[in-house]
């Protein structure tokens, strides 16, 4: 479980904040009435911990517990964070103690060690306490218990937590204060804390019914939070990435934490849940109005592919095939590009990846059905991507399309799943490829009026290259998807190679590169120079062959399209030259380099106008701006609480004058090439600006989407 370093220096900070609640210092919350001399033997080994995990055998209550410590502190010392002086000041205070107490608490209290460095060691070297153990060392059960509730974890097959409480061996409080020994985390007393209300902007109110997770209090930029599981390191994780805040967890009982969520999110409690310890209840899913139907399934058939071994399963039964309707139903209307299924102790973890970004979505009883059913569910994805359903211990890789009726009309969409097994069973992510939103021309990306309008000017040429450059998910195929539309007349050929074929179209006659057979795509390239096309696309320029081929394809009258992986539009030269394409040739045969990022749109639904931090402004702007009117999401079921729906596109476009060709052909150093190209580039930093001044996304957002260059653009521009 993580822990932050802000533990001693927000102290007092954060003391002032919960004030009013109960003491919270581990040797207020440790006091068990346990004498050294009475501490007991544990001669048993067997599965303890939240979710399990091996029992230490102990033979000499006393002597075992100094050998334990140590060989901490020996750890500690040989890492240089203790002296050994430090490590036997720290064990006599532990021998003197009349309350058991860690000896890696007992330096964190000394301020020897941090908690963030205490951690790191009990981590790696894997040397946190049992649960188990520490409700014997603490008296809370006896060993006869222990054994008793390791036996019965076994038949029932839950977390010893769970067992203990149910057999009436501890309360939930005293099973919680044992926990958070285990995992050096604080526990408080939840009803004895003021909730600062703001904080509920900071973490979508679905996530935190479905994971019983509350924002408690900000100090500085660490979220402290109270979560009813901490053993759940994803949600942390989860919440690290959304909140771009470092997370510090906290624990309480249920019931307070269940209490505290009613009162930060009252619109998630039904009206007759105002009791003093509501019960949660299933949120209802999206309205989807027009829920697409899927009728029927279809097998993806590519020629390049093998047939995959395939176990004919004649009886499916109706509920796991409509359960799999209904997960790619609410997929598709959400407008998810992937769903991904992980497997997770006792059941599956669905989310969905929505502009961008992972979401997870009120599944209602569906969420149910598929942790009951995650085996079913996963042999029915593979018996429609004709995978082998025996096969559990490698990966797979599938497809198969879906017709899907809405408002009388039917459309295709195809699915890519790749299938992995892991720790607790296996994994699925499920690529939805839905051809309907898919620009038909330039001017339909989104793109602004400037750079629209010289990127259709260079489409117009029949003789060179143009890149397109990015990041992986900032949507280079649909641009080079775009760019190919408004290229095609019934006059010209298109031929493109791609890995793999993403949409298809009838224009196009499209390739799919198979490395297993050979086919590259630099294999492509020199096959296509004798089918005499006008236009070919190559999905990426990865090596020095493709790249080399690909300019020499523009210098002999044929307009390519390709994309490379760079930060922004000018590192496509450099890029170039390492992968050894000759300076003169790229001099020659550059038409223009495209640079895009994707960055979330504030949802229209719930627009509220607001004021960024100063502190941020000025890192953004170096001089704050004025006149511009901000605005955020304050979140709604249209966005699923996150307060964007849908992206834009920001873009930087660099055609090269002959100032910049000269530069290349004589192998200026690359500033110099940079400081030219800054005359012929409609700069990402005036994409921003403009898109900024309309109120249609927000500094937050765009600090997580831009590239650095761009964000250095940004300041110097408006300094």
């Amino acid at each position: 479980m993580r822990s932050s370093a802000w533990f001693r220096k927000t102290h007092s900070k954060f003391f002032t904040r919960l004030a009013r609640a109960a003491p919270w210092h581990f040797r207020c919350f440790l006091k068990w009435a346990v004498t050294p001399a009475s501490r007991p033997e544990i001669d048993s080994p067997g599965l303890v911990g939240l979710n399990g995990g091996g029992m230490l055998a102990v033979h000499n209550g006393a002597a075992r517990r100094q050998a334990i410590a140590l060989r901490l502190g020996d750890l500690l010392v040989s890492e240089g964070l203790a002296t050994p002086a430090e490590v036997q000041k720290a064990l006599r205070v532990q021998s003197q103690s009349k309350t058991y107490m860690l000896l890696g608490e007992i330096l964190v209290a000394q301020k020897v060690i941090t908690r963030n460095q205490l951690l790191s060691v009990l981590d790696r070297h894997r040397r946190r306490s049992r649960l188990g153990e520490l409700l014997v060392k603490s008296k809370a059960i006896s060993p006869q218990q222990l054994e008793t509730a390791l036996a019965e974890q076994r038949r029932w097959k839950q977390a010893l937590g769970e067992v203990v409480i149910r057999l009436k061996y501890v309360s939930e409080e005293q099973m919680r204060r044992a926990l958070c020994q285990q995992l050096h985390i604080n526990y408080f007393d939840l009803d004895t804390i003021v909730l600062d209300l703001t904080l509920r902007a900071l973490i979508n109110p679905r996530f935190a019914k479905k994971r019983q997770v509350v924002p408690i209090a900000r100090v500085g930029h660490t979220l402290v939070v109270a979560m009813d599981d901490p053993t759940r390191t994803s949600v942390v994780d989860d919440l690290q990435a959304s909140t771009g805040l470092d997370i510090a967890v906290i624990t309480s009982t249920t019931a307070a934490i269940r209490r505290a969520l009613a009162q930060m999110y009252p619109t998630l409690v039904s009206s007759d849940a105002a009791e003093p310890a509501p019960v949660a209840t299933r949120q209802q899913l999206p309205v989807i109005v027009g829920e697409p139907n899927i009728l029927s399934f279809e097998e993806i058939d590519r020629l390049s592919e093998e047939k995959l071994t395939y176990l004919d399963v004649h009886h499916v039964a109706e509920g796991t095939a409509s359960m799999v309707r209904r997960l790619l139903s609410m997929a598709v209307e959400w407008g998810a590009s992937d769903i991904h299924l992980e497997a997770v102790d006792h059941g599956i973890q669905t989310r969905f990846r929505i502009d961008g970004v992972l979401q997870e979505l009120d599944l209602d009883d569906l969420d149910e059905m598929m942790n009951q059913n995650r085996g079913k569910l996963m042999s029915r994805l593979k018996i429609l991507s004709k995978l082998d359903i025996a096969e559990r211990r490698r990966p797979q890789d599938g497809s198969f399309r879906a017709r899907l009726s809405r408002d009388g009309q039917t459309t295709t969409v195809d699915f890519r799943i790749s299938i992995i097994p892991g720790y607790y069973g296996e994994s699925a992510v499920i690529r939805i490829l839905d051809a309907r939103g898919l620009p038909q021309s330039v001017e339909a990306l989104g793109l602004r009026a400037p750079v629209a309008l010289r990127l259709r000017q260079l489409l117009r040429s029949s003789t060179g290259i143009i890149l397109v450059t990015g990041p992986t998910g900032s949507g280079k195929s649909t641009t080079l998807f775009g760019a190919l539309k408004s290229v095609y007349q019934p006059g010209i050929k298109v031929l493109t190679a791609e890995n793999p074929i993403e949409y298809v179209c009838d224009s196009f006659r499209q390739h799919e590169v198979d490395e297993r057979l050979g086919n590259t795509f630099a294999k492509f390239l020199r096959s296509f120079l004798r089918h005499d096309p006008d236009v070919i696309m190559v999905g990426e320029i990865r090596d020095g062959e493709t790249a080399d081929l690909a300019f020499r394809a523009a210098q002999t009258g044929h307009l390519v399209l390709s994309t490379l992986h760079t930060n922004d539009a000018i590192s496509a030269l450099p890029r170039l030259l390492d992968l050894g394409v000759d300076a003169n040739l790229i001099a020659s045969s550059l038409l223009g380099v495209l640079s895009q990022r994707l960055a979330r749109e504030v949802c229209a639904e719930c627009r509220e106008p607001y004021t960024p931090p100063l502190q941020l402004l000025e890192e953004t702007f170096g001089t704050p701006q004025v006149g511009f009117d901000w605005y955020r999401g304050a979140g709604c079921p249209a966005c699923n609480y996150t307060g964007y729906r849908g992206r834009l596109l920001l873009s930087e476009l660099w055609t090269p004058n002959d100032a910049d060709v000269v530069l290349i052909n004589k192998g200026a150093p690359f500033e110099e090439v940079r400081e030219s190209a800054r005359n012929t580039t409609i700069s990402m930093a005036e994409d921003v600006t403009e898109k900024l001044s309309q109120g249609r996304t927000n500094l937050e957002e765009l600090i997580r989407a831009l590239p650095h260059s761009a964000l250095r653009q940004l300041h110097l521009k408006s300094s």
